[in-house]
């Protein structure tokens, strides 16, 4: 934004290149990202949504999410021990986000941060994926966290 004393406060119309990452838990993350992604859109910028959220074409698994009791209810306790199994590392077989996310995670760091250069991301928008701030930070990308938690 600039402030030009004549007309206000106008946004720039440099075209920006933009990388949203979205949690695959529940439907709240996707559903409040979709207004954000059509305004960017429409005001001329590219947006590439990357989410594990079921059936999303490109979906890839970056975050564990929550345990739900209900549609509006987190069990806290689940949700921790559920953190726990994936940062934990036991004899016994291994979860599959720590399978895909937490053994491999240089790797996936080393993954975002050459996609985030090969799309020439001149953005990082993450609804609570912990990695992307990681990877935007390792790709010397300006990052934010947009979400409703108080």
């Amino acid at each position: 934004m600039k402030i030009d004393d004549n007309e206000g406060v106008s946004a720039s119309r440099k075209h920006l290149v933009f990388a949203y990452y979205v949690t695959g838990h529940g439907f709240g993350h996707a559903s409040r990202v979709v207004g954000v992604v059509r305004h960017l859109i429409a005001a001329g910028h590219d947006v590439h949504v990357v989410t594990g959220a079921p059936d999303f074409r490109d979906s890839v698994l970056l975050d564990c999410g929550a345990v739900q009791a209900g549609a509006l209810t987190v069990d806290r306790l689940a949700s921790l021990e559920k953190f726990m199994s994936f940062t934990l590392f036991v004899m016994l077989p291994l979860p599959q986000y720590v399978e895909t996310t937490v053994v491999p995670r240089a790797e996936i760091l080393k993954t975002e941060v050459e996609w985030l250069h090969s799309i020439k991301t001149d953005f990082v928008v993450f609804d609570v994926v912990p990695v992307a701030c990681r990877a935007a930070a390792d790709a010397g990308i300006h990052s934010v966290c947009v979400t409703n938690f108080r």
